[in-house]
């Protein structure tokens, strides 16, 4: 065998029956070619009949030289792998003096900041010209100076979609060149962030401007790179369950809990992929769920059983998963994420007694008595800002050029019937102007004149541009100084934002703990907590990177279910309030046969002694 696997690697292959040399096929030359640690790279996939001396030959390069860019070829080659093929430097000199003596060129001077992307925009020219044009230029890192040739005759002749999808294409099979070094490469998109994607990723900031050159800012169309979800083990699912799936609302389940030595059988369904790309936020999920079974094991003597299914969000996919025999004995099962894929679902779960978890999906219209929401109920989010709703201050809405219409319409339905003074707030000349809106609104000069009266306000700020609510905190907590500083007296205020404002990454903080700014929120984890801090801990001893909220709810799902199934399951989880880490979670339920929703959001304060608490 070992034998025989030189003679592989050697690319000659020989016939048992004649001993003569059996012809090699030729070999399709790839054009994709990527970028790796500055280094260039053809991407070949491999196919029947392809050999290491055949793929050599091909790309006028040693085998030497390939299997030292791809060790596992040692090993012989497979169909279908992907082998990174080091570009021949003579290759590179040939093209760059061929384009040199082009005369239907302009050249551009690379500015601080750009990608490849924003100047084939720049010029309506394809990224696949660019390349073609200047084959030494690695998209992934511009060098400010560098000279490129910019074909006369391609400029205006590509769209915005061609060039997104050049650059995400190039990234695939970057990816795909490099599914060996623990790295994945992404490209930002208009309004990413560095906070946005790290949050994204579960790396901290620092982590991210460690892996990736962030000096000039974070532009559209940039690639980065980002740590590379741990792999998860995915269930071959059996042939499909065609029978339509039905729920019963109106009936009632009763579930049993387990017994002390019975198994737990755990059904995961996540879409940890989608269209063959990696879902970063479910994969977190599923760690964050790991470490809480762990914790549920300590205290069990039970045997558990994970199976995790990959739904990629496909409904087939779900039917044909809860159809086979793989999934016979479950009796817990978390997710689907997405609500069009839970009939089937519950159909299993109806006729076997068995609990569903939706651990993200605020569901809208599926009702089953199997069924519990972790994600809390609409019509309660705005019940712990009863105190500042209850007359006794006075509401001024803020609104701004851009505002955010969900939140709005949420605030008008709870005002609804109460009196409230609405201003347009606009930044011009450097000065911060708030103009009435509405009938109740007087007008003034500046926030002074408000904060001046005697009773309490409340200020609810509309805005969801990150500068306008910047300057709106600015100026109300700048106008409040200015009267302490003129001895003059300066009503009690709270200023009511949304979680959303989380996405913003230039503000400072200390104007949220001077405005004593309040937030509702689905979950919250504060840092330096000890049980969050503790998670955090094994978090990263276990994965190497921050946890994100992703990690925190699956963390909490198994902590709650889990465990349940051997208590509280039998008392369908009412009347019980659940804090795993530091959210609370309370299930309730209207009529029977209705679905079990948590009750409890988050309202989060940032005090003027510049502390955190949560209600």
């Amino acid at each position: 065998m070992k034998i025989f696997k030189r003679f592989i690697a050697a690319g000659l292959i020989f016939t048992t029956l004649s001993g003569a040399a059996v012809e090699l096929l030729p070999v399709d030359k790839s054009p994709v070619i990527v970028f790796i640690n500055g280094k260039k790279y053809y991407v070949h996939t491999v196919k029947s009949g392809d050999t290491l001396y055949s793929i050599a030959k091909a790309y006028e390069v040693g085998e030497d030289a390939i299997r030292d860019s791809n060790p596992g070829v040692a090993d012989g080659l497979r169909i279908d792998q992907t082998v990174k093929i080091p570009v021949p430097e003579s290759a590179i000199l040939k093209a760059k003096a061929e384009k040199k003596r082009k005369k239907d060129y302009i050249t551009h001077k690379v500015k601080a900041g750009q990608t490849l992307y924003a100047i084939a925009r720049d010029y309506n020219i394809s990224v696949a010209t660019l390349r073609e044009d200047n084959p030494s230029v690695n998209p992934q890192a511009l060098s400010v100076g560098e000279t490129l040739w910019i074909r006369r005759a391609a400029i205006g002749s590509s769209t915005e979609q061609q060039a997104q999808a050049e650059i995400a294409e190039y990234t695939d099979n970057l990816n795909k060149a490099t599914d060996d070094d623990g790295f994945d490469h992404h490209v930002v998109k208009p309004g990413e962030t560095i906070y946005s994607l790290s949050r994204r990723y579960g790396i901290t900031e620092a982590e991210f401007a460690q892996l990736n050159d962030v000096s000039q800012g974070l532009k559209a169309g940039a690639i980065i790179r980002i740590p590379r979800a741990k792999e998860v083990e995915q269930e071959v699912v059996a042939e499909a369950d065609n029978t339509p799936a039905q729920t019963t609302p109106g009936t009632e389940i009763t579930f049993q809990k387990l017994d002390a030595m019975q198994d737990l059988n755990i059904a995961l369904m996540l879409p940890m992929n989608i269209n063959s790309k990696p879902n970063a936020s479910y994969v977190e999920f599923y760690q964050g769920f790991l470490l809480g079974l762990d914790e549920v094991k300590k205290t069990s003597n039970g045997n558990t059983k994970l199976t995790v299914y990959n739904t990629s969000h496909d409904q087939l996919k779900v039917q044909q998963i809860v159809g086979s025999t793989m999934f016979e004995g479950t009796n817990l099962i978390v997710g689907p994420v997405y609500e069009d894929e839970l009939n089937p679902v519950l159909q299993y779960a109806h006729k076997n007694s068995v609990p569903v978890v939706s651990p993200l999906a605020n569901i809208s219209a599926v009702q089953s008595p199997a069924l519990y929401q972790l994600s809390p109920a609409p019509e309660k989010k705005y019940e712990k800002i009863g105190n500042l709703l209850d007359g006794g201050r006075d509401i001024y809405l803020i609104y701004a050029s851009s505002n955010d219409k969900e939140f709005e319409q949420e605030i008008i339905k709870e005002l609804h019937g109460r009196p409230y003074a609405a201003y347009n707030y606009s930044f011009t000349d450097q000065k911060s102007t708030f103009k009435p809106r509405n009938a109740e609104a007087r007008a003034i000069e500046s926030i002074d004149d408000i904060l001046k009266g005697e009773k309490p306000c409340l200020f609810i700020v509309l805005a969801n541009a990150e500068t306008d609510v910047d300057r709106i905190l600015g100026t109300i907590s700048s106008s409040k100084v200015a009267l302490t500083d003129r001895s003059e007296p300066s009503a009690q205020y709270v200023v009511m934002g949304t979680s959303r404002w989380g996405r913003f990454n230039n503000i400072d903080h200390t104007s949220y703990f001077n405005n004593n700014v309040v937030m509702i929120s689905t979950y919250h984890a504060k840092r330096d907590s000890k049980a969050v801090r503790d998670f955090d801990s094994r978090y990263i001893e276990a994965y190497g990177a921050l946890p994100s909220l992703y990690a925190y709810r699956g963390y909490d799902t198994a902590m709650i279910f889990c465990a349940g199934m051997r208590g509280d399951i039998e008392y369908n989880m009412l009347d019980k309030r659940y804090t795993p880490l530091q959210t609370t979670y309370k299930f309730v339920r209207g009529n029977a046969g209705e679905r079990y929703i948590n009750q409890e959001w988050v309202r989060v304060n940032y005090n003027n002694d510049y502390t955190i608490t949560i209600e």
